[in-house]
């Protein structure tokens, strides 16, 4: 694959792409990669905090009661901080018919109303999802349960989850950009097996 350059999660891009691109694609990747990385700590605690509260449960006889609800919160934040990773490694659905068969300007289009559509959604949810939280915020919003945590600390995971998908957008866009413009390199940016 001579004149490939290979990036995390097996994707490569032809040597050809700008450097600014190639650059940009390297930050989303280790800020994608960051993200995902604290996401799967998180399901790693909410496993080990599970075990644990079922054999306090059921063997000592002394139920963690906050537990559960603490594995509940942190699925938010689990969906928030993997789902940037999910965007950028095309693990989304998508009709696989419809866009495997898609080539020069079809393609683009398709490329580019997907970017639009996810763009919009990381707006809504930093918007809405901030002024959310600000009212919550305001009017003193708990959590129910045992933990009564601030709800309007939870509710930042939605403006947080916009922003994270906004560069990878940025980034599928520019991609698609690249690949109208260098129609030779429309096969080349799909997953490729690492030397």
């Amino acid at each position: 694959m001579a004149g490939l350059d290979h990036k995390a999660g097996g994707q490569a891009w032809p040597v050809s792409a700008s450097p600014a691109l190639r650059t940009y694609q390297r930050g989303v990747t280790l800020i994608c990669n960051a993200a995902f990385s604290v996401a799967t700590m998180l399901v790693l605690v909410d496993f080990c905090l599970l075990g644990i509260s079922v054999v306090a449960r059921y063997l000592a006889n002394t139920p963690i009661t906050w537990a559960d609800e603490l594995v509940a919160l942190s699925l938010t934040a689990i969906t928030v901080l993997a789902a940037p990773q999910v965007l950028l490694d095309k693990g989304h659905i998508e009709v696989d018919i419809v866009t495997e068969l898609a080539k020069g300007r079809l393609s683009f289009l398709i490329r580019l109303w997907s970017s639009l559509a996810v763009c919009l959604t990381a707006m809504l949810l930093i918007f809405n999802g901030w002024s959310l939280a600000m009212f919550s915020r305001m009017i003193g919003l708990l959590t129910e349960g045992h933990l009564e945590l601030p709800l309007w600390m939870l509710q930042l995971l939605m403006p947080l989850g916009g922003f994270l998908l906004l560069p990878v957008v940025i980034l599928q866009f520019w991609q698609a950009v690249f690949a109208c413009n260098h129609p030779e390199t429309e096969a080349v940016h799909e997953p490729a097996v690492l030397d």
